[in-house]
């Protein structure tokens, strides 16, 4: 902002006073704009980063529902092959191959629907500052469903991590000796079925924290389970 100085002195108190108080709503003019322009970029701001989070929380909340479709499929396969395991240790006359069959079709089934969720727009509006320009009901609902989303994420992740390598590496090692047995066949099914239910537990648990109808989040404490997908990638 600039003044320009007065050419002459002032002849009285009152032309003194009259162009002070010239220069003091000049001042006070000028920050008054800047502030308006400053509050309105602020708001605008503000504006971008909600309309953004907003759209990120949307696709994250369609990938949870249909990873969550996509596990209680899978959840029906293994209730399958546990129902065959079973039968075949049941009956006592279950033989070697018949008993591979249902391990290798085990192995094809073998994966989990852990969505990608993304924290992109949430991270980025904490790193420009964007978020303190929010209304302060909007950043506490934001805050609330990127942690709840943090906690289920990584809760999924543990539980399909856990036990992962030793139901599989039981799968692989049945079929490859030829000789499974039929008690051993049921319990890694039933292990595998356990961690997917879980899973699809936690994953009905997310879908209801984003789509606001679940307000406190409280994930499936960790149990053994099996998956080979972090948190933010699926193994589709």
């Amino acid at each position: 902002m600039h003044v320009e100085p007065s050419e002459k002195l002032p002849r009285s108190v009152r032309e003194f006073l009259s162009h002070y108080a010239m220069i003091v709503l000049s001042i006070l003019t000028a920050l008054a704009l800047e502030e308006a322009a400053l509050g309105l970029e602020h708001r605008r701001e503000g504006a971008r980063a909600k309309e953004e989070i907003e759209q990120e929380i949307a696709w994250n909340h369609k990938a949870v529902r249909d990873a969550l479709v996509e596990t209680r499929v899978i959840e029906k396969a293994w209730e399958g092959l546990l129902k065959r395991g079973v039968e075949e240790a049941k009956t006592g006359q279950s033989t070697d191959e018949r008993q591979v069959a249902v391990l290798t079709d085990a192995g094809h089934q073998f994966r989990d629907a852990l969505p990608p969720l993304k924290t992109t727009a949430w991270d980025a509006a904490i790193s420009d500052h964007s978020i303190n320009y929010l209304a302060h009901e909007d950043l506490t609902r934001y805050s609330e469903l990127y942690a709840g989303q943090r906690l289920f994420a990584q809760a999924m992740w543990d539980v399909l991590r856990d036990s992962a390598v030793r139901d599989l590496s039981s799968l692989s090692l049945a079929v490859e000796l030829g000789k499974p047995d039929p008690k051993a066949t049921v319990a890694t099914l039933n292990s595998r079925l356990r961690t997917i239910s879980i899973a699809e537990s936690q994953l009905s648990q997310l879908e209801a924290v984003l789509s606001g109808t679940m307000a406190q989040p409280k994930p499936v404490p960790t149990s053994p389970g099996a998956g080979s997908t972090p948190p933010a990638a699926s193994s589709r």
